[in-house]
């Protein structure tokens, strides 16, 4: 659109709402007292209502909400963006999202891939032969495990490779800022927003966020790895190409990049957004290797988590929000030994909408977690069936599903105290434990939910499916719900899909 008809669609705008600035190239378009979209600066300026969950716990959440006029900015680019922020620093500011932002591009916007950041000799083919299980895992074991910290010219190139894309793609977000999407089609992606310790005071509403994608992704021999004689030839020594290590299950790959990272951030609202991988869905990335190292877990991974809250980040609040098309949404604590999570990462979800996500939703470990009024969709089919796991295996090879496995909505990982409330799991093939997964936790607690339908106690369904019991004593009850009551489960579907995602502020 050129000048002149923009300025004839503003006007005709204004007899409506009036018509806000936009930045037209690498410079962000900082707002006026003239001509400002009053509804455009409402919603600006809004604020994490009174007590709405965890991040409301020690006082109200108003990012940028108080900023000059000379720190409200609208950017429609990478660089704008990134300058904005910088400009403003730890001052009360809003940015506001103005179409799509791709934060893998340069300062011309040109968008930049693989072959921009790959360093030398890096090349997918050599890592992949390098560490194949049958060179890698041949090698005497470590603890039942192959080797996990590989060497070798192509993991220094590949892990050279990455820092450049981590340079370029991961925009650290200052505290007291408002980042809010103009109208239904404000997006970010290909990159990841980091929160990081030391920085507080931070809102992120009607953005959809897209396709972190790690072009690096890294093998991990060890992962998830088994010596299981069910498999034919595995075993713990190598004795040929027949019989060996290389021969038992387990590896996986694993990305680096959410598409936002709280990591060490404390009081963050996230709200009316929507998360997933794009139009470059993991499931595009088969194995890559033969059997028995390509389960549908040994996919090639080049999307993390969509939000991820760890290493003491804490009174987080996400509401209203799509996390849609995904494996795994996200971690509340990323490691049993991470102690010193204890006391931290307290996070509130609720009206949030889950579909087509196969776990972590969220998967906690330490943290209080209050997880009211969400509405869970998936598919439980396609782990395959059979007496053992190498049957069960084989028998997935024939019947590869086209979704994301559901394997468990809520996860109760290490000292995590789970508080369920009205929620609805509709899981096609499941049973309750896949509403509750006791991911090495003790307790869990859930009242009101219904799960297929049917109003039932979902922890003691659970413990009865898994064999896995989890006490129902999490030692605490919230009390920060906000300025709305709780929904009954029945009335929480309609309600969810009205409001939950971008673009329906």
């Amino acid at each position: 659109m050129n000048r002149k008809i923009l300025a004839a669609s503003c006007m005709a705008a204004s007899l409506i709402a009036g018509c806000s600035a936009v930045s037209t190239d690498n410079t962000s378009q900082k707002q006026s007292n003239t001509g400002k979209n009053s509804m455009t600066q409402n919603v600006a300026r809004v604020v994490l209502p009174l007590n709405d969950g965890w991040a409301a716990a020690e006082g109200q959440v108003t990012g940028g909400a108080n900023a000059l006029d000379a720190h409200i900015y609208t950017v429609s680019s990478r660089k704008a963006f990134v300058d904005a922020l910088k400009e403003a620093g730890n001052l009360p500011k809003i940015i506001q999202i103005s179409g799509t932002i791709n934060l893998s591009s340069n300062d011309q916007g040109r968008e930049l891939t693989e072959s921009d950041y790959r360093v030398a000799p890096y090349n997918f083919e050599d890592y992949k032969h390098a560490y194949a299980p049958s060179v890698w895992n041949i090698q005497p074991l470590i603890k039942k495990r192959p080797n996990r910290d590989l060497t070798g010219p192509q993991e220094e190139a590949r892990l050279a490779s990455a820092k450049k894309q981590k340079d370029q793609i991961v925009i650290d977000v200052p505290s007291n800022t408002s980042i809010i999407g103009l109208g239904k089609n404000a997006k970010i992606i290909k990159g990841t927003l980091q929160i990081s310790a030391g920085v507080e005071n931070v809102i992120i509403r009607n953005i959809t966020f897209e396709d972190a994608f790690d072009y690096f992704p890294g093998w991990d021999p060890g992962d998830s790895f088994k010596i299981d004689t069910n498999y034919p030839g595995c075993m713990e020594e190598y004795t040929d190409a027949s019989h060996g290590p290389q021969l038992c299950p387990g590896g996986r790959w694993n990305s680096e990049y959410d598409l936002i990272s709280i990591n060490g951030g404390k009081r963050v609202w996230i709200d009316h957004s929507t998360f997933s991988d794009g139009d470059r869905p993991d499931s595009m990335f088969p194995p890559v290797y033969s059997f028995p190292q390509n389960e549908i877990t040994q996919k090639v991974q080049h999307h993390d988590g969509l939000v991820d809250i760890t290493n003491q980040a804490d009174l987080v609040t996400i509401s209203n929000s799509y996390f849609h098309d995904h494996d795994k949404a996200f971690l509340i604590g990323n490691s049993d030994g991470k102690t010193a999570d204890t006391g931290y990462l307290r996070v509130t979800l609720h009206g949030n909408y889950f579909k087509n996500v196969g776990q972590r939703m969220p998967r906690v470990r330490y943290g209080k977690v209050h997880s009211y009024n969400n509405y869970f969709v998936g598919n439980a089919e396609g782990d395959g069936v059979g007496a053992n796991a190498y049957e069960r295996h084989l028998n997935s090879l024939e019947h590869k599903p086209k979704h994301n496995i559901v394997r468990q909505a809520l996860g109760a990982g290490k000292d995590s105290a789970i508080y369920s409330e009205a929620n609805v799991f509709e899981i096609k093939n499941g049973d309750a434990s896949h509403a509750i997964g006791n991911m090495k936790g003790k307790v869990a607690y859930d009242q009101g939910s219904m799960f297929n339908g049917e109003m039932i106690d979902i922890v003691e369904e659970a413990n009865k499916a898994s064999g896995k019991p989890l006490s129902k004593e999490v030692g605490w009850t919230p009390t920060l719900y906000g300025p709305t009551p709780v929904l009954p489960a029945a009335d929480v579907i309609d309600y969810v899909k009205q409001n939950a995602g971008a673009g329906k502020l």
